[in-house]
Order: structure tokens, then C-alpha cells, then sequence
């Protein structure tokens, strides 16, 4: 019998990019999906000319298919579900012209002896951001009681390397505490303190 061990809710706003959540766990058979939970679009000025509106959510595991320089090539339109013996799963979401865009993914455990919900031990959040101080995209890593060490050194690095395929722009990351930053508030980085500094109204 499978339970829900884990629950990631990941959420977009028009200004900060991309937005990422990584889980860490004791190596196990599962089956992890997500969807999509909100979408709010933002109708433009009569007659504007196109521009592109979507949402998409998606997930990474060690078998996704890696593209240039190694960097994971999922199809972001159908891997929203995923079945296999792993012990890190990472939700995608990733939204353009919308106002907000929010996501549930789930992890169920499919092991015999499917223990109750697991317990976060370690979080560390991540902003990438150009040389302006534009946020790009945040990263979430989750280790779950009993996964092993977080190697945050690698973590940036990895996250850095998919950011810099996405944009031809020079681009850095910081460690941010998320959860201190309210839902709704836009904020950039400053590039000379590295700290979030919320953006004028």
C-alpha cells in the first residue's frame, strides 16, 4: 500500500522567473506526479501585438535524458508523473507572461513497509540572478530525514550551469531565506550586499 510521504508547493510570480524544489531522501521505490494548482493570466492592452502566456510543470530524476553539457532534457510537457526506485526527485515550474502560477507535486512511497510522512531535516533556498540584480529563478533543496549530506558547493554549481543555458546574460546565485520574503513582494538582488531588496511600487 502506498502513502504520500512527501508534498512540495512551488509558485512562479510574473517577476521571478523560474522556480525550482528539490527532495532528498533514503533511496526507495515511488511514484511522484504534479500539476498544476493556479494560473493567472494578465490581459493585455487592446491590440498589443502576441506575446507567449503558458505554465508548465514537470519533473527531474536521474533518468531524465541529459542535453548539452549535461544539463537534464525533459519533456516538460508530459514527464509530469514518474515511477521508479530513486532517492531524489526535483518539480519544475516554469511560467511566461502570467501573473502568478503554482504547482502541488507529490511523492508516495511504494515500499512495503511505506513509513509515515517524512521529515524535513535540512532546507536551503537559492536565487539566481543576472548582473542587474533580476531575479531569474529560485531553487528549493529538501534533505528528508535519513538522505544524505547536502553538497551545496555542487548544488550551485549545478543550478548556475542551467541557468546559464536558459539565458545569454552573465548570471550569479546567492542562498536566500525564502520563507522570510512574503508570497507577493517583487525584490531584486542587489549585486553588492547579495541580499534581497524589495523592488519600488
Amino acid at each position: 500500500m502506498s502513502q504520500v510521504f512527501y508534498g512540495a508547493w512551488l509558485a512562479r510570480r510574473g517577476d521571478l522567473g523560474w522556480a525550482t524544489h528539490e527532495a532528498r531522501f533514503p533511496a526507495r521505490q515511488i511514484l511522484a506526479h504534479i500539476q498544476l494548482s493556479a494560473l493567472s493570466l494578465a490581459d493585455g492592452q487592446r491590440f498589443q501585438s502576441f506575446r507567449r502566456q503558458y505554465a508548465l510543470a514537470y519533473i527531474e530524476t536521474e533518468l531524465t535524458p541529459s542535453g548539452p553539457f549535461g544539463i537534464p532534457m525533459p519533456n516538460k510537457e508530459t514527464d509530469n508523473l514518474v515511477w521508479l526506485e530513486t532517492d531524489q526527485v526535483t518539480f519544475q515550474l516554469q511560467a511566461e507572461g502570467v501573473e502568478t502560477a503554482s504547482a502541488l507535486g507529490l511523492i508516495h512511497d511504494l515500499t512495503p513497509q511505506a513509513e509515515s510522512p517524512a521529515k524535513a531535516v535540512e532546507t536551503r533556498d537559492f536565487v539566481v540572478h543576472d548582473d542587474q540584480g533580476s531575479v531569474l529563478g529560485s531553487h528549493r533543496v529538501v534533505r528528508l530525514d535519513g538522505a544524505r549530506e547536502l553538497d551545496l558547493d555542487d548544488i550551485r554549481q549545478r543550478v548556475l550551469d542551467r541557468a546559464a543555458s536558459l539565458v545569454t546574460r552573465p548570471v550569479d546565485i546567492v542562498s536566500v531565506d525564502l520563507t522570510k520574503i512574503p508570497p507577493r513582494l517583487a525584490f531584486r538582488v542587489d549585486p553588492r550586499t547579495r541580499r534581497p531588496v524589495p523592488l519600488p511600487d
